[in-house]
């Protein structure tokens, strides 16, 4: 609130809290005039609650006079509670700065340090791949074989198996497509009959996929499961 000395103008911004219910005894920093100030009209009135009577010999003596504050400490008063909340939020931006560089420090690690995590931990290649950005791993091909399926249907007296899948380009380049082979593996591991198949695609694009799918009819009865490669050509 604004006070303003009756006797010179001087007008001071003060926290109304300083003031009190009841009003409070002042004095001009600039003339020395003295007066009672009291607390705006709009200001919320304290809430008084009756309470029983006590034996006096219990009660505890009772205050003194308000003496009266001048505006130089209701002024520091203020700009004391003004400074705590400043430094408050200085010291939340700086957590906030310091966190900011800190996940900056791992993002930019992560990325120009990517090669040796892989090295590493070979399992977050996919992570990086996921995200598309290349990185050095084992896989010379830079392609990669994803949900393989397996359907087997009987016609006329004849079960055809129809073997396919997805070939992924997990580079940022356009990989070849190599020779498909399709091997059928028995219960102990073993193949018992194999072949090879093309795609019509000559290559895939960086980041891309082609589809693939071969059929073959009476599969040996001993045929569990299904393992499919990519055959290098410089192989």
């Amino acid at each position: 609130m604004i006070l303003t000395c009756p006797s010179c103008s001087t007008r001071y911004s003060i926290d109304p809290i300083t003031i009190g219910q009841e009003g409070r005894a002042v004095k001009c920093a600039k003339c020395g005039h003295k007066w009672r100030e009291f607390p705006p009209d709009d200001m919320p009135k304290k809430v008084t609650v009756e309470v029983e009577p006590q034996d006096q010999s219990s009660e505890t003596p009772a205050p003194s006079a308000d003496p009266g504050m001048s505006i130089e400490q209701m002024t520091a008063a203020k700009s004391h509670v003004a400074g705590k909340v400043g430094s408050g939020k200085k010291r939340r931006w700086i957590a906030w700065l310091l966190l900011l560089l800190i996940l900056a420090a791992l993002v930019c690690g992560a990325f120009f340090g990517r090669n040796i995590i892989v090295q590493v931990w070979p399992g977050s290649a996919q992570y990086y791949q996921y995200l598309r950005i290349d990185v050095e791993t084992q896989n010379e091909l830079g392609l990669e074989i994803h949900d393989l399926k397996t359907k087997s249907v009987l016609q006329n007296g004849v079960t055809t198996l129809t073997v396919s899948g997805v070939i992924k380009n997990v580079t940022d380049g356009p990989q070849l497509l190599p020779r498909i082979k399709i091997a059928l593996i028995d219960d102990k591991g073993q193949s018992v009959y194999s072949w090879t198949t093309t795609v019509e695609e000559p290559e895939v694009m960086p980041w891309g996929q082609v589809e693939f799918s071969s059929s073959m009819n009476q599969p040996p009865e001993e045929a569990k499961n299904v393992k499919v490669d990519l055959i290098d050509p410089d192989n």
